[in-house]
């Protein structure tokens, strides 16, 4: 697999800040990012005063080359006092406190650097990858839609944002984003992954096998056998996508996204605990995978092991809170759990956002039914009957 390396800038000793995206194109987490963020030059400015900025930068450049992070972080939240308006500052002391897993306080400082330089292409780049790392795509897909405006050249904005559209279920933009790069960049393999991937989800099938085609010719790889087993499990043969599938994972199984499609293959196929052991490998391997956790969680949630479901749903809803098949989970659970107002509460809003989410009336009859509220109830059950009814006068839908 490919990957897109930057250099945005260097600091003193001609040493290198670089961020580096590895792009690993297969399911949901064909992204990998390599570092927190780039180091941007800071300009010393000498006020007169003891420390001055000058001095305070040269301290926590030695810090940050000695590998004193604590240190070089302190110096720096000193620098933004002395210089609150200095982007260079600000970018610079974000990217210390990402690298230590501080995302939150990292997107403070780059928000306030992007407020006095809103053209930054580092700073909103950093910005979006600190939100990336904390699993909020949505915001992350946000900073990158608006970097793109600007700089519609950039890979790595154009890479992260299909990851991120991906991991939001959001093919279709994957599709939008990428067919024009794919048109004219015939031998970016990274690109070929994510458009195949994304058609194959959307339905798109017969243009989905034309990318993948193009895929094989780069060999016999566990990314070109996912990719095939997620066409052959779009299409229906189970057992095939499977047996696709594990081969996939026999030879790489770090490679991301394919425990989930391999869950997924063995549920349709009908191997119930098997799929919740390939789920289980899933969320090992990816804590923010959204399919795995909220399959996982509905698994064990319907085995009654509602204190063992309960964390994967909260993940599932946490990482997609517009989730219809989230909100469901989180409001059967309550439902399950006895938590009858909570749940109410969230079935209700899925209803009436969602009214013909079957398994939302479902589970509202059995509520109704245990606040003994017999005439809703009994309204909720004639609504199943009814939505099976238009079920089968419809039929089985055609694969696109």
């Amino acid at each position: 697999m490919g990957f897109v390396g930057g250099e945005y800038g260097s600091m003193p000793g001609n040493r290198a800040a670089t961020l580096v995206i590895k792009f690993r194109s297969c399911g949901r987490n064909f992204l990998r990012i390599g570092a927190a963020g780039a180091l941007m030059i800071l300009a010393p400015v000498v006020l007169a005063q003891t420390p001055s900025p000058e001095d305070l930068y040269k301290e926590a450049e030695s810090a940050y080359q000695a590998g004193d992070t604590p240190k070089a972080i302190y110096l720096y939240e000193e620098l933004v006092k002395v210089q609150p308006n200095s982007v260079e500052a600000r970018t610079n002391l974000g990217v210390m406190l990402a690298q230590v897993g501080r995302y939150s306080e990292a997107v403070a400082q780059y928000s306030a650097a992007l407020e006095r330089d809103p053209s930054s292409l580092i700073v909103r780049l950093n910005l979006a990858l600190a939100w990336y790392k904390q699993a909020d795509f949505e915001k992350a897909a946000a900073e990158l839609e608006k970097l793109r405006k600007q700089h519609a050249d950039n890979q790595q904005s154009l890479y992260l944002l299909a990851d991120c559209y991906l991991r939001l279920g959001k093919n279709h933009d994957v599709v939008t984003l990428l067919d024009p790069y794919y048109a004219a960049n015939p031998d970016d393999r990274a690109v070929d992954y994510a458009l195949g991937t994304a058609l194959i989800r959307d339905g798109q099938v017969q243009r989905g096998a034309i990318v993948i085609d193009r895929v094989l010719k780069f060999g016999d790889t566990p990314e070109v056998n996912l990719l095939l087993g997620e066409a052959r499990l779009a299409g229906g043969d189970f057992k095939g996508a499977a047996s696709t599938i594990r081969k996939a994972l026999d030879r790489d199984p770090a490679l991301p996204g394919g425990w989930t499609l391999y869950g997924n293959a063995l549920s349709d196929d009908g191997d119930y605990e098997g799929a919740k052991t390939a789920y289980l490998q899933a969320v090992k391997a990816d804590p923010t995978d959204f399919d795995a956790n909220l399959r996982l969680g509905g698994m064990l949630r319907h085995d009654g092991d509602f204190t063992k479901a309960a964390p994967y749903i909260e993940q599932s809803a946490r990482l997609r809170p517009a989730s219809p098949e989230a909100q469901y989970q989180m409001g059967a659970l309550n439902l399950a759990l006895g938590h009858l107002d909570e749940a109410r509460k969230e079935l209700e809003q899925l209803e009436r956002a969602w009214p013909d989410f079957e398994e939302v009336h479902v589970e509202l009859a059995s509520l109704y039914a245990r606040l003994d509220l017999k005439e809703d109830s009994k309204r909720e059950r004639d609504i199943v009957l009814k939505l099976d009814e238009k079920a089968r006068e419809k039929g089985p839908q055609p694969v696109q």
